[in-house]
C-alpha cells in the first residue's frame, strides 16, 4: 500500500471524527485538539460545499471523494 493511499485513509478517520464532533454544540472549538482537528477538515469540507449549495452534504461528498482516489491509487485485485 502507497504512502498516499495510507495518509487518505486516516485523513478519512480524522474528518469522521470532526463531522462527528459537529454535531456537539458545546464542543469548544477555539481550544485544542479541537481547533488542530478544525484546521485539518474545515478546508477540505470548504471545498466539498462549493459544490453543493442547497444542503450540506460536504461530509459526505468529502468522503466519496477520498474513497474514489484510494480506488484509483490502489485497486483491488479481481479474482
Amino acid at each position: 500500500m502507497s504512502a498516499a493511499v495510507r495518509w487518505l485513509g486516516v485523513y478519512r478517520e480524522v474528518l469522521l471524527v470532526g463531522v462527528l464532533l459537529s454535531w456537539f454544540p458545546n464542543i469548544p472549538w477555539d481550544r485544542q485538539p479541537f481547533s488542530a482537528l478544525r484546521d485539518l477538515c474545515d478546508p477540505f469540507l470548504a471545498l466539498c460545499r462549493k459544490l453543493d449549495r442547497k444542503l450540506d452534504l460536504s461530509p459526505l461528498v468529502a468522503f466519496m471523494a477520498i474513497d474514489i482516489i484510494i480506488m484509483i491509487l490502489h485497486p483491488q485485485p479481481r479474482m
